[in-house]
């Protein structure tokens, strides 16, 4: 089991993110998989990153509501969550 660690820029962007009681339900479902090193339902879409984001991994919460991860030194470290456009265009 990992520990859970949030980033600063995580939990800002947690802050302005608007997640309904079905996907709210559906991230701390994926938290929690992710926390007991079980993996991800298909529908997460679970994959790997490349360029700036290099060995972290991206799972789909909803459609378009994404949440940035990587897993390293004994804790489940969350990056980021937002859009696609909240995340990469920028």
């Amino acid at each position: 089991m990992y520990k859970l660690f949030r980033t600063k820029q995580f939990v800002k962007d947690y802050s302005k993110t608007k997640l309904s009681d079905k996907h709210y339900e559906k991230f701390i479902k994926f938290v929690s998989l992710l926390l007991e090193d079980l993996k991800l339902p298909s529908e997460a879409l679970d994959h790997e990153l490349v360029g700036n984001y290099i060995a972290f991994r991206e799972c789909h919460i909803s459609g378009d509501m994404l949440l940035i991860y990587i897993i390293e030194d004994g804790y489940l470290k969350l990056t980021r969550i937002g859009t696609h456009n909240q995340l990469f265009n920028n």
